[in-house]
């Protein structure tokens, strides 16, 4: 009986608490604890056979407390990425549609997850890597401008979308002279 009256006080306790108006609020939009920097090894490409166009991705803590950065998988499956090609979107990879596409589970499935641990101090940043022809096919000779962006609090109600800086690569025909020097 003691233990049913300790269990009570505490759920009336929890239920107090939570219904104070002058606790701070749960849900509302609010500034992204972090920044997104992109940038390339090769801003200029020739098309050929297994071309590889990698994006190097900055994150960055602007916030006072220490943030999350672990994420299941690759980092590439981590961020929505926009290429477009002269002004159009770029095509797809087959990985790409599979990544963008939700899964659908069935009752006797089992769901597991790899991971990413980690975490940021403030002021501190990591990066990361992107091949990002494993996701589009660049092979097209043309200028592709290239923007990153991750949610703060995916599919939750306070979420922020973070916006990277744009980056752009441009693609010659393999047969194309070397660009003039400066």
């Amino acid at each position: 009986m003691k233990m049913k009256k300790e269990v009570l006080a505490f759920f009336v306790a929890v239920v107090a608490v939570a219904g104070n108006s002058s606790a701070a609020p749960t849900t509302g939009r609010h500034e992204p604890d972090f920044t997104l920097t992109i940038s390339t090894k090769e801003e200029t490409v020739r098309t050929q056979k297994d071309m590889d166009v990698v994006v190097i991705v900055e994150e960055k803590n602007i916030s006072n407390h220490a943030i999350s950065i672990g994420r299941p998988s690759h980092p590439g499956y981590w961020y929505g990425m926009t290429v477009l090609l002269d002004g159009r979107p770029a095509p797809t990879t087959e990985l790409y549609q599979k990544l963008i596409t939700p899964k659908q589970y069935g009752p006797d499935d089992v769901i597991t997850a790899d991971g990413f641990p980690g975490t940021l101090k403030p002021g501190e940043s990591e990066r990361f890597e992107i091949h990002l022809t494993e996701f589009f096919d660049l092979s097209t000779p043309g200028t592709y401008e290239i923007t990153f962006t991750r949610g703060t609090d995916t599919g939750q109600p306070d979420n922020v979308d973070v916006k990277s800086n744009t980056i752009t690569v441009t693609v010659l025909p393999a047969d194309d002279p070397p660009p003039a020097q400066q």
